[in-house]
């Protein structure tokens, strides 16, 4: 059994309690660091984005270049999205998630760089999980966008699903050569 002043103790404890401290903090900061966007908040994180894990696995048509189909769930900020081969109707686009989601919120961005009158008007939005082969899909809205490029949200009651189906059945302009979309994000808000 070892023994020590008084003081000699108290200032060998202090130091301890110190390091451990500064040890503490130290890990609670790397933790935070390497989190980072994986920390994000279910509301704050598009379910639907790339970067994310969402992939577009199906679409019936698109025109190419800068309004290819897997632009409409990459977040950029320059123009760009889907737009359609022709203005056949309906088109369909499915994306899948990375997993199984919860989501009670649909985003649409209408601007895609294309004339206004080629911008979606009516949407339908079915989920499933698994992958429906021969039917299977669950409706979760139908919604009319408003011709304006800001974004439009749309409540929806809380869904579970891998896959989204996005079914347009109109443009804007009833005669447009074919129909666009800017943007489709989903959220748990």
């Amino acid at each position: 059994m070892s023994t020590c002043a008084t003081s000699t103790c108290d200032r060998r404890l202090r130091r301890s309690r110190s390091m451990v401290a500064v040890a503490v903090a130290a890990m609670a900061m790397a933790t935070i660091a390497l989190a980072g966007p994986l920390s994000m908040a279910a509301e704050e994180r598009n379910l639907a984005a790339a970067r994310n894990g969402g992939q577009v696995i199906k679409y019936t048509s698109e025109r190419g270049g800068q309004w290819r189909a897997d632009r409409l769930i990459e977040e950029a900020s320059t123009p760009g999205g889907w737009a359609s081969a022709d203005g056949s109707l309906p088109q369909e686009i499915i994306v899948r998630l990375p997993a199984s989601s919860r989501f009670n919120t649909l985003v649409f961005s209408l601007d895609s760089g294309t004339p206004e009158g080629e911008w979606a008007r009516e949407v339908s939005v079915y989920t499933a999980d698994p992958f429906p082969t021969m039917g299977g899909w669950k409706l979760v809205a139908t919604v009319s966008l408003a011709r304006q490029s800001a974004d439009q949200s749309f409540m929806v009651t809380p869904t579970d699903g891998r896959f989204v189906r996005l079914l347009i059945t109109s443009a804007q302009a009833p005669d447009a050569p074919r129909v666009s979309l800017g943007q489709f994000r989903l959220f748990l808000r």
